[in-house]
C-alpha cells in the first residue's frame, strides 16, 4: 500500500513546487511612479469614493443658468490645488473657488479634471 501511495504524494508534491515556482517567478516588485512621488510635493489629494470613482460631478444651479464642476473629498492644502488646476486648465482666477473639503470650477469640466488626476496617479 505504501509503494502505491508514494508516488501519488510525489506528484502532488511536484505540482505544489511547480505552482510555488511559477508565483515566485512571477513576482514582480511595486514600483514608484514619478506622479505619486509629484503628489506628495502638490501637499494635495482626492480620495476616492468607495465605489473606486473620483469624487468629481457637475452641478447646475441658478435655474440652469450657473455650471459648475465640483472636486469633493479634498484633502491637505486647498489653495495648492486651485493653483495647480489654474496653471493646467486655462481658467482665470475669478472662476475657481476654494470652499471647506471642496474646490468648485465655473463650467462643465469634469472629463478634463478626471482625466487630469488619474494622470495624476489618483
Amino acid at each position: 500500500i505504501f509503494c502505491q501511495v508514494l508516488p501519488a504524494m510525489q506528484s502532488a508534491l511536484f505540482r505544489c513546487s511547480q505552482a510555488c515556482r511559477a508565483v515566485v517567478l512571477s513576482f514582480q516588485p511595486m514600483r514608484m511612479n514619478s506622479t505619486s512621488a509629484q503628489n506628495r510635493l502638490d501637499n494635495w489629494g482626492v480620495q476616492r469614493t468607495p465605489n473606486g470613482n473620483l469624487p468629481v460631478y457637475r452641478d447646475i444651479r441658478n435655474h440652469n443658468t450657473r455650471e459648475l464642476t465640483i472636486i469633493r473629498k479634498v484633502k491637505g492644502d486647498l489653495e495648492a490645488l486651485r493653483s495647480s488646476i489654474l496653471s493646467e486648465f486655462e481658467i482665470t482666477p475669478d472662476r475657481v473657488w476654494v470652499k471647506q473639503g471642496r474646490v468648485e470650477i465655473k463650467g462643465f469640466h469634469r472629463q478634463e479634471v478626471v482625466a487630469w488626476l488619474e494622470g495624476k496617479g489618483f
